[in-house]
C-alpha cells in the first residue's frame, strides 16, 4: 500500500502528468495564471474519492470500526447499525452469534429489501442480510431478546489525517492530464 501526504500525491501526479519542474537554474514568475496546484489538488481529491467508493477492496485502506459503530435491536431482531463517519462503504459485517458475514450490502430500494418485513423470509443467523443506508445499515436478524453485539464491522475508510493510501495499481485509474483540464 501507498502512503502518501497531500503534497506527495500532487507531486507524483506532476511527474506522471509532465508537470514536474525539471530546470532549477532560473526563476519565472507569473500572476495571470491559474493557480494549478490548487486546481489539481482538487481533481486528485475527487479522485480519490471516487477510488474510496468504487475500486477493489484490495486497493483500499480496510478498518474493523466494530468498536465505534453504536447498536439497537427491536424486538422483531431487527438491529441498527450507525455507521461511523471516516466509513466509505461497508465491505463486511457480522453479528455474534450469525454462521457466516455479509459482503454483499442491499440497496434501500432493492426487491430483497421487502423480504426482510416478514419473519419466515428475512434474513437470519444462517443466511443473514444487511440493507445499507450509508449513515447506517440494518441487519437481519439479530437474536430476539439479546442485545446485539458485532464480531466484525469491515469498512473501507477515508484517512482522517487526509493522507492517499492505496495499492499502487489504483496509479492505473488516474486520469490523464487532458481529461483534467
Amino acid at each position: 500500500m501507498m502512503d502518501l501526504s497531500s503534497d506527495e500525491m500532487l507531486a507524483l501526479y506532476k511527474t506522471m502528468t509532465h508537470l514536474a519542474t525539471v530546470r532549477r537554474d532560473c526563476t519565472v514568475e507569473r500572476d495571470d495564471g491559474i493557480d494549478l496546484d490548487a486546481w489539481l489538488t482538487l481533481k486528485l481529491r475527487h479522485w480519490y474519492a471516487q477510488l474510496l467508493l468504487t475500486a477493489p477492496v484490495e486497493w483500499l485502506p480496510v478498518d474493523d470500526v466494530k468498536t465505534d459503530v453504536a447498536l439497537t435491536a427491536d424486538d422483531r431482531g431487527m438491529v441498527r447499525a450507525t455507521v461511523p463517519q471516516q466509513c466509505v462503504r461497508p465491505v463486511e459485517w457480522r453479528l455474534a452469534g450469525w454462521h457466516s458475514s455479509v459482503t454483499a450490502f442491499l440497496a434501500p430500494n432493492d426487491p430483497l429489501v421487502r423480504l426482510q418485513l416478514n419473519p419466515w423470509t428475512r434474513g437470519s443467523n444462517c443466511r443473514p442480510v444487511a440493507i445499507d443506508h450509508g449513515d447506517h445499515l440494518v441487519l437481519f436478524s439479530g437474536e430476539m431478546g439479546a442485545a446485539p453485539e458485532l464480531a466484525v464491522a469491515r469498512c473501507v475508510v477515508r484517512p482522517s489525517d487526509g493522507r492517499y493510501r492505496f495499492h499502487a495499481a489504483a496509479l492505473s485509474t488516474l486520469p490523464p492530464l487532458e481529461q483534467s483540464l
